[in-house]
């Protein structure tokens, strides 16, 4: 990471060669969702150390958007991988941090998408309250929980290799959505103790309802070209979450997250065909280096 001056800063991601969920395929595509947890990652780490966001503060999103210019591939460990970040804090009360970033994605030096972020930034006291009340508003109702069952979609329905990495379950019917299976001893969705459903779980539930609904609707698509997300309400572990895909266009889903009667998050969703290697794409010296 390199400060560039205005609040803008150069990362360098460091992406594994493997990983449970954003690995990368034998084409040597990545999986787009490591757009998100770079940002996510970046958004935490830049808040705390250039505009002191105490580290007992928890991180509350907003809603984050992406777009991929075409199917991202790297030399194989990010190191050609430039995010060119520019991280604001919302003006208001000097006692609410409320932050956004906004990113070029760069490789090897040329362009490959965008994306963007929103969120706050709680102390402690104030966390537990907003999630005291929206607990009191998410009341217990009775729904089978399917995820227990065998239920659970195939890995290779869902764009995954491992049973584990698996987050529908089936619910007989494509058009009434699935549930969401909640593992929280997951390494990677649940790597830090959480009081609510990650907004990380929601996100991969919506990829991989995507990926089974284009499936359905013989489209040639194995992977999200753009998304954008808006978080509006916590969800509480320990109860069912239902994700919907409907057609929005040609290639375009709308996505929703509901527990109850609650809707959690929703987004909209594009996608696009693993396709070919971008052409010179590693070439040509980076814009922007950290």
């Amino acid at each position: 990471m390199r400060p560039l001056g205005d609040d803008r800063f150069a990362v360098r991601p460091r992406w594994p060669h493997d990983h449970l969920l954003h690995h990368r395929a034998a084409d040597g595509t990545r999986d787009s969702l490591v757009v998100v947890e770079t940002m996510r990652q970046a958004g935490i780490y830049l808040s705390h150390r250039f505009h002191d966001v105490p580290a007992d503060h928890a991180f509350v999103l907003h809603g984050f958007d992406f777009r991929l210019d075409a199917p991202l591939r790297d030399s194989g460990d990010g190191a050609d991988v430039v995010f060119d970040v520019v991280l604001r804090r919302v003006p208001g009360s000097p006692r609410r941090f409320r932050l956004t970033a906004e990113a070029d994605l760069l490789v090897g030096g040329r362009p490959a998408g965008h994306a963007s972020m929103r969120w706050d930034a709680l102390p402690p006291a104030q966390y537990a309250l907003v999630r005291s009340r929206s607990a009191a508003v998410a009341a217990p109702f009775d729904v089978t929980d399917l995820t227990a069952e065998a239920r659970i979609l195939p890995p290779a329905a869902v764009g995954r290799d491992h049973d584990d990495a698996v987050l529908l379950a089936s619910l007989g019917d494509a058009s009434a959505g699935w549930q969401l299976r909640e593992d929280t001893g997951h390494p990677a969705l649940f790597d830090h103790g959480s009081d609510h459903v990650p907004g990380m779980v929601i996100v991969e539930g919506f990829r991989q309802a995507v990926l089974v609904r284009a499936a359905a609707d013989a489209a040639d698509a194995r992977a999200l070209g753009s998304l954008q997300t808006s978080f509006l309400a916590f969800g509480e572990l320990g109860q069912p979450v239902t994700i919907t895909a409907e057609p929005e266009s040609a290639g375009a889903y709308l996505l929703a997250a509901r527990q109850g009667t609650r809707t959690l998050a929703t987004a909209l969703a594009t996608v696009g065909a693993a396709a070919a290697p971008l052409d010179g794409l590693l070439a040509g010296a980076g814009a922007v280096a950290c």
